[in-house]
């Protein structure tokens, strides 16, 4: 159960909240042993920590910020769940229940909240339902952490496989640009190769061609000194002949 709130200045008076009004809410959660725990905000002001101040008989006994953290706060929409304070009372403190006062400070605006300790009897039956229901919603909790957890790896698999898709593109683009390269430089090759071959075959044609040539003047060097055998055994072959036709001129004479 919470309590009204009421605005007041450092001073006492009541503040002017016209502007952005506090909506402070909270409460004492119980006071076990020593231990005084709850918890309290602004909900104007979600993002500020209200002071806690602890009173007995009208005098400050001591202070805290509702600062801690806790997941039902949280669960249940008390901004980011960091509104919780809790104080270490002495024995002397903690026996006078009756003559205790807890009130939350916004200190920014000075509003004042009492927060109301709740009798132990009504604490006992909050406790009665608070702790089941406070499992199923831990249960929840983690069941909801690990939905998102779940989300979380299958979305980062999913940026893998992207990942390794673009690198498999980029792989195969690679490839496709070497083979490209290997079949120009291939032509390449190809080709000078051919050149080379036509350059060897202009200079066979060449060699062929000064061959040809040196034949034919081979020929004519070849044929001269048969002419000149020709006459040579022409004349020879008429000197024979008149020497035979003389001779036997000479022989009939003779007879």
């Amino acid at each position: 159960m919470t309590s009204m709130t009421t605005m007041h200045s450092p001073d006492g008076t009541v503040s002017d909240a016209s502007a952005t009004p506090a909506k402070l809410n909270g409460r004492v959660d119980a006071l076990d042993g020593n231990r005084l725990h709850g918890w309290i905000w602004d909900e104007a002001r979600p993002e500020e920590r209200l002071t806690v101040r602890l009173m007995r008989n009208g005098l400050k006994v001591q202070e805290a910020v509702a600062d801690q953290g806790r997941i039902d706060l949280r669960r249940n929409g008390i901004g980011d769940g960091r509104h919780a304070f809790a104080m270490e009372l002495d024995d002397r403190t903690a026996a006078a229940r009756e003559a205790l006062a807890i009130v939350g400070i916004s200190p920014s605006t000075g509003a004042e909240l009492e927060l109301r300790l709740p009798p132990p009897a009504e604490l006992a039956a909050e406790a009665a339902i608070a702790v089941p229901l406070a499992r199923f919603f831990d249960r929840v909790e983690a069941l909801i952490a690990l939905q998102r957890r779940s989300q979380l790896t299958q979305k980062e698999l999913l940026d893998k496989v992207g990942e390794l898709g673009v690198q498999l593109a980029q792989h195969r683009q690679r490839e496709a640009e070497v083979r490209q390269s290997e079949e120009v430089e291939g032509n390449g090759a190809i080709a000078s190769r051919l050149g080379e071959i036509d350059v060897f075959q202009m200079r066979f044609d060449q060699t062929l061609r000064a061959f040809d040539d040196r034949l034919v003047a081979i020929r004519k060097e070849a044929k001269a000194p048969l002419r000149q055998v020709t006459v040579v055994l022409g004349f020879l072959s008429g000197l024979s002949a008149v020497i035979s036709f003389v001779t036997l001129t000479v022989m009939l004479m003779g007879r």
